[in-house]
């Protein structure tokens, strides 16, 4: 059995209840309720920490909060312990205490408990009862001592979205054992989590308890890579210190392309020449559309690219990266053995006499490396918004009805109203994080749809 605690884990809740002495009315009128809530709304605007759920009852205080620091709650319960009391007595004549003792708190597991104790705390508030979170967290009417959850603002990207998911739990069965382990963690002052989290809490504590998702994204792209990449070797300084480089300037390879992989730190740049989508999978990445069913329309005859920003994932060419089997973290450079760039007679060297990497070879790595980090980039950042449901489905036709021709399909852009109606603090977090100015050129790129149609004109003429 895990042993008392009162511990600070960071990120984690915590489940608080401060009871009155010998169940002393804490509460005789309208007045003394609104007193409370004044001094728990001043000492929330500290910031030190983050109430998610409470309830003011007659005999006892019972709320959900993330503490910022190891000792926010403790200064938190001194604090509005010594304030209230000081009112009641003032107003009631009275001295002494009105606590039992010292407020009991439990640790909350969040992922698989903080939805279970903000009920459980919801629903002790009586059917029109005005001091409790619920209704702001059931209702969405304004509380300033209410701050939302990560987890609860992760329900959905809009505040309807949140309400009607935390609505249906909320008026789901109530699970009794469940309740009854809640209860019984506080009052013994448990930690309120599953066996797992109580063996390894001392490990964690003092440290956060977020996760980063590991491991390589897959590529979304090898179909386009397949048409690019012939032969696909690692690239060894003993079979290939012969080998040299010269600089791409013939892009016919790219001539069968439909479609470029692009990353989120070039979708202005590639967008300014031509449309940058999702894609429709499951997944969606970004990439840019410069065909309209056959060849590619952004390199021209003499295999230029016609537009004046080349995208990266052809300035990598013929370099790539890959993981090994037996760990996933360590990278290998690939070389496109049959690249009509590699020679032995003519370039820059790959490898130096020694078979020390020449500057060349470095500087090609260090680009690989960059490129690799800010795709992983990009597929989060894809995945953020197609997670938020603004991601609609686009095709290119011409003509209508039987006479209808579809072009392109099979990808999704992002719906103007629907990103509108996303809640203030996703947006906030967009602009701070440069996803709104992003998704900004996404929006801006598509007005070169017409673009493609002008370019398959002058070619047909």
């Amino acid at each position: 059995m895990a042993r008392k605690v009162r511990v600070f884990v960071e990120d984690a809740a915590q489940h608080v209840i401060l009871k009155s002495i010998d169940n002393l009315a804490l509460f005789r009128d309208e007045s003394d309720y609104l007193a409370f809530m004044n001094i728990l709304e001043g000492l929330n605007s500290n910031h030190e920490l983050d109430i998610h759920a409470y309830v003011l009852m007659k005999e006892y205080f019972e709320f959900l909060a993330t503490p910022k620091h190891a000792d926010s709650l403790s200064k938190f319960m001194q604090s509005l312990g010594r304030q209230y009391v000081g009112y009641f007595n003032k107003k009631y004549n009275r001295t002494g205490t009105l606590w039992e003792g010292r407020y009991k708190a439990s640790l909350i597991e969040n992922g698989l408990y903080l939805f279970d104790v903000m009920k459980y705390i919801e629903q002790l508030a009586p059917e029109g009862h005005v001091y409790s979170s619920v209704n702001k967290n059931l209702h969405n009417r304004s509380d300033a001592i209410v701050s939302q959850s990560s987890l609860y603002k992760k329900l959905g990207y809009t505040d309807t979205q949140r309400l009607e998911l935390y609505s249906k739990f909320f008026h789901s069965n109530v699970d009794s054992k469940k309740n009854e382990f809640i209860e019984a963690c506080l009052e013994k002052q448990l930690v309120t989590g599953s066996l797992e989290f109580i063996k390894n809490l001392e490990e964690l504590i003092g440290r956060t308890l977020t996760s980063k998702n590991r491991g390589r994204p897959k590529n979304k792209t090898e179909k386009t890579r397949k048409k690019m990449y012939k032969n696909l070797v690692v690239l060894d300084k003993e079979q290939h210190k012969d080998l040299k480089i010269n600089p791409l300037e013939d892009l016919s390879l790219a001539r069968q392309t439909a479609y470029v992989p692009v990353l989120a730190n070039e979708v202005a740049l590639v967008g300014a020449g031509f449309p940058v989508v999702f894609t429709g999978d499951e997944k969606p990445s970004l990439i840019s559309l410069v065909s309209l069913g056959g060849e590619s329309l952004a390199v021209n005859a003499d295999g230029k690219w016609i537009s004046s920003y080349v995208p990266s994932y052809f300035r990598k060419y013929p370099f790539s990266l890959a993981s090994t089997e037996e760990n996933p973290d360590q990278k290998v450079i690939l070389i496109d053995e049959e690249s009509p760039l590699f020679s032995k007679s003519k370039g820059k060297q790959l490898f130096k006499k020694d078979g020390e990497k020449s500057e060349t070879l470095t500087h090609a790595i260090d680009f690989l490396t960059t490129h690799e980090s800010q795709m992983i980039v990009t597929q989060n950042v894809a995945k953020v918004i197609a997670d938020s449901g603004i991601l609609e489905d686009r095709e290119i036709s011409v003509g209508e009805g039987d006479e209808k021709k579809v072009l392109v399909n099979g990808f999704k852009v992002v719906d103007r109203e629907k990103l509108n109606a996303l809640s203030d603090d996703i947006l906030a977090d967009w602009v701070r994080k440069g996803i709104i100015s992003m998704i900004d050129a996404h929006l801006k790129s598509l007005d070169n749809i017409q673009t493609l149609f002008n370019i398959a004109h002058q070619r047909q003429s």
